[in-house]
């Protein structure tokens, strides 16, 4: 099954805390099919903390989504995730944005994300990858729209797109698109 995935880091080292969550989701039977650039992003809700480096993936998995949500946490656990403040800092974030089989709810996950189209964060990197999944369409064409019509909910939120990021020594970005 193909998920969309978001990321993000914002204490340590976050460009390599990005590295090393990703190359733990292949231990969990996660495998990355594609990737988008790192865009740097301010905070959003707790803005009294480190902008963040932010960034999606498309993945390929036999896990259904409760168990794909645990596989996530455990990976912030394994990663010296600790939750201290809500929406505060933290060296790993993995978020499910979008499942192909649509729509998803349990009492702690809900698919799609419910903040997703809130945060420049998550609709930047994903509109970047998005195409390439060949199932993902209407949740493209519903971020595409957000983005012509709904400037105003983005108040404040600053985004940046800063570089292509490599895997296994491929590198993939701004030349490819």
């Amino acid at each position: 099954m193909k998920y969309l995935l978001s990321l993000g880091s914002n204490t340590g080292d976050p460009m390599a805390n990005l590295k090393t969550a990703i190359g733990k989701l292949e231990e969990k039977s996660v495998f990355v099919e594609d990737w988008s650039s790192v865009y740097a992003t301010s905070p959003v809700d707790y803005a009294y903390q480190n902008d963040f480096l932010n960034m999606s993936l498309i993945v390929e998995t036999p896990h259904e989504p409760q168990q794909l949500l645990s596989e996530l946490k455990n990976i912030e656990r394994e990663m010296g995730r600790v939750k201290t403040i809500e929406k505060g800092p933290r060296n790993i974030d993995l978020d499910i944005i979008f499942w192909e089989n649509g729509s998803f709810e349990s009492p702690d996950l809900t698919i799609p994300h419910k903040e997703a189209d809130k945060r420049l964060f998550v609709i930047f990197p994903t509109l970047e990858i998005i195409g390439s999944a060949g199932c993902f369409g209407t949740e493209k064409s519903r971020l595409d729209h957000i983005l012509e019509t709904g400037q105003d909910r983005f108040s404040g939120q600053k985004i940046e797109k800063l570089c292509p990021f490599k895997i296994e020594g491929e590198n993939y970005g701004w030349e490819n698109r």
